[in-house]
C-alpha cells in the first residue's frame, strides 16, 4: 500500500470516528468496539481529527471574567476590547499567549466566511496568535504581509507570522519583497518597484490588519535587536514618543514622532487610520501607555489584551 494511500485512509478514519462521536453521539467505548480498538486508540483519533482541522469546537459562551473586563475596558477605551485572562490566574502562562489565544479565536471567526485580506504585522504576540489557529479549511482568504522582513532573535518577523496564519487557515501568502528598514535612497527606490507596490496596495486595502504594539525605552525590540540605539532611543522619548507600531513612533495623542534614523518599508500610520478594521494584538502592562496612544490617535479600532495591560489601562488617567 502506497503512503499516500494509507495517509488518505488514515484521514478516513478520522472522519468517520469524529462523524460517530460529535454527530451521533456514540460514546468513546461503544466506538472502541465498533472497530476492535482500545479506548484510548478512539480518544487519541478524536484529538487528532481537532488538530486537523476536521473538528472545530466552539465555545458559545466567554470566561466570565474575561467578559467582564472585556466590557470595561471597551467603555474605558471607547472602542471594542478583547480581554484574556489565564486559568485560575496561572501566573506560568505568558500574558503573549493569553492575548494570542484570544486574538487566535477572533481571527478564526473573521476567516470563517472566506473571501477576505488578512494583513499583519511583525510581533512575539501576533506570532502567538498565529501558532494558536486552529486549522480550518477556508475558501478565498489571503493573507499578506503589512511591513518588509525583519531577522533577530526578538523580533517575531511579519513574515513568519503571515506563513503561519496562511497555513493554519489554508489561505493563500503574499510577501513583501524588501527589508522592514532601509536609508532614504533604498527606501525610496524599494517603495517605487512594482512588486513592493503591489504588495503593500494589497495591505493597505485589507478587510483586517492584525498589529503588535511597541514600546519606548531600553527594553523596546528595535533596540534589542540593534535597528535603534540607545541614543536615537532616548531623542524619540525626549520628543514625546509613546508608542511604536509598524516601526514607526507616535506620542499620547497618536500623532507621528518623526525618526529619520529609522526608514520603515511597509504601511503608515496614516494607512491605519484609514484601513477597514486594525485589531491590535498586545500583552503586558508595560505597554499601557503605547496601547493608549495608538487607541487616541485612531491607529487602531480594536485591541485584544490580557488581563494585566487591562487593568494598567483602566488604571490611567482619563
Amino acid at each position: 500500500m502506497s503512503i499516500e494511500r494509507a495517509d488518505r485512509e488514515r484521514h478516513d478514519r478520522l472522519v468517520e470516528i469524529a462523524w460517530l462521536h460529535h454527530e451521533y453521539g456514540l460514546t468513546q467505548e461503544v466506538i472502541s468496539r465498533r472497530y476492535g480498538v482500545s479506548r484510548s486508540t478512539i480518544s487519541r483519533a478524536l484529538r487528532d481529527a481537532q488538530e486537523q482541522g476536521i473538528v472545530h469546537v466552539t465555545l458559545t459562551e466567554p470566561m466570565p471574567e474575561e467578559w467582564r473586563l472585556s466590557e470595561q475596558l471597551s467603555a474605558a477605551l471607547g472602542i471594542r476590547a478583547h480581554v484574556g485572562t489565564s486559568p485560575s490566574g496561572d501566573a506560568e502562562i505568558p500574558g503573549r499567549q493569553v492575548a494570542g489565544r484570544v486574538a487566535a479565536r477572533i481571527v478564526e471567526r473573521i476567516a470563517e466566511p472566506g473571501h477576505l485580506t488578512i494583513a499583519a504585522t511583525w510581533g512575539r504576540t501576533l506570532s502567538a496568535a498565529a501558532h494558536a489557529v486552529r486549522p480550518r479549511r477556508t475558501q478565498g482568504v489571503v493573507v499578506v504581509d503589512a511591513v518588509g522582513h525583519t531577522s533577530g532573535g526578538h523580533i517575531a518577523p511579519a513574515l513568519d507570522v503571515t506563513r503561519t496564519l496562511a497555513a493554519a487557515l489554508g489561505a493563500s501568502a503574499v510577501h513583501l519583497a524588501s527589508p522592514a528598514f532601509a536609508n532614504p535612497a533604498s527606501r525610496e527606490f524599494l517603495a517605487s518597484s512594482q512588486p513592493v507596490k503591489r504588495t503593500l496596495g494589497l495591505a493597505q486595502a485589507a478587510d483586517v490588519t492584525l498589529t503588535s504594539v511597541g514600546v519606548v525605552g531600553p527594553d523596546s525590540l528595535l533596540v534589542l535587536e540593534g535597528f535603534l540605539d540607545t541614543a536615537a532611543m532616548g531623542r524619540l522619548a525626549k520628543a514625546g514618543a509613546a508608542g511604536e507600531i509598524l516601526g514607526q513612533y507616535y506620542d499620547a495623542s497618536g500623532d507621528l514622532v518623526p525618526n529619520p534614523s529609522l526608514l520603515t518599508v511597509g504601511l503608515t500610520l496614516d494607512d491605519l487610520r484609514a484601513a477597514k478594521r486594525v485589531i491590535a494584538v498586545a500583552a503586558g502592562e508595560r505597554k499601557a501607555e503605547a496601547v493608549a496612544g495608538a487607541v487616541a490617535g485612531r491607529l487602531v479600532s480594536e485591541v485584544v489584551v490580557d488581563d494585566h495591560l487591562a487593568r494598567a489601562l483602566m488604571g490611567r488617567p482619563g
